[in-house]
């Protein structure tokens, strides 16, 4: 069985499940597990995690992670999608200058609120927003609260065009970003580019093309195992849990994790409360536990 990560490079006009769909059709007739850790647009390209076989256990906390974008403002339009995919539904002469743009960015730095585009995923009423708008039909979003941790604009691409990059947590929303960036300067604005540089480990300057998988996978001349074809594409489950301590554990505490008896922390040293530790027997990850009333509660088993 595949264990472990594609740190996947995803290109423009797929969403996420036709990622899947895809590594699924490259790995046939094999039958594996198969998950993506956070959706991206389909006009977005950029790091899309692919967890394969046990690593599926761990896309709870993938999906924590902090997210890097670069993104493209066009100002003077606003769009039903907040990207250039929608159909244009305002437009106004006022274009910023870099200093008056550079001068706002603050505001949007730290916790924020937010309201997420009319074309998301989001649930109204047990339906997505997107199927709603696309009916016609009017509703409203309610803004949520989010973070961003950095926010800069990086050049003028052109006379009505900026570049910036942003880190946040999960949940944020680049396009909305980029249309409260507009509204803040009395304009308006939509994207016109979002490219995912960084999801928690995983950066884009590692990661690969599904182009480059398949053809990895055709040209597999000596017929080797599959895992041994990738491995240098195939990312240790580990990779992914780099933000979660690490506990060595022995063999008999092994044994019982394996056969679901939370352990005392105060066998351990310097156990912290409420947190979250992957517990490692002969150099080899066995599961993952939560700190909870001074035992280790196990929240995932791993079969490696």
């Amino acid at each position: 069985m595949l264990n472990g990560f594609l740190n996947i490079n995803k290109e423009s006009g797929m969403t996420s499940n036709d990622v899947i769909y895809q590594i699924k059709k490259i790995f046939y007739p094999m039958k594996i597990k198969i998950g993506h850790t956070g959706t991206l647009d389909p006009m977005a390209t950029g790091v899309l995690p692919i967890a394969l076989g046990e690593a599926t256990k761990t896309i709870q906390f993938q999906m924590e992670g902090k997210k890097i974008y670069e993104f493209n403002v066009k100002f003077g339009t606003s769009t039903t999608t907040d990207d250039k995919k929608g159909e244009i539904i305002k437009t106004s002469p006022l274009i910023p200058t870099l200093k008056q743009i550079n001068d706002i960015l603050p505001n949007f730095i730290g916790e924020i609120e937010q309201t997420p585009p009319k074309y998301s995923a989001i649930k109204i009423n047990g339906n997505r927003a997107y199927k709603l708008a696309r009916e016609g039909k009017d509703f409203e979003i309610s803004p949520r609260k989010n973070y961003i941790h950095s926010l800069k604009l990086i050049k003028q691409i052109n006379d009505k065009e900026f570049q910036f990059e942003v880190c946040a947590n999960k949940g944020f929303y680049v396009r909305s970003l980029g249309r409260d960036i507009g509204l803040y300067l009395n304009t308006c604005s939509h994207i016109t580019y979002l490219n995912r540089i960084r999801n928690g480990n995983f950066d884009i300057k590692e990661s690969i093309t599904l182009d480059k998988l398949r053809k990895k996978m055709e040209n597999n001349e000596k017929s080797l195992d599959v895992r041994e074809c990738i491995g240098d594409l195939l990312l240790p489950i580990s990779y992914g849990l780099n933000d979660i301590l690490v506990l060595d554990i022995t063999k008999e505490q092994c044994e019982k994790l394996r056969n679901g008896i939370n352990l005392p922390t105060k066998i351990f040293q310097n156990i912290r409360e409420n947190s979250f530790y992957q517990v490692h027997y002969n150099s080899t990850l066995q599961a993952i536990v939560k700190s909870t009333n001074n035992y280790l509660k196990i929240i995932r088993i791993f079969n490696l």
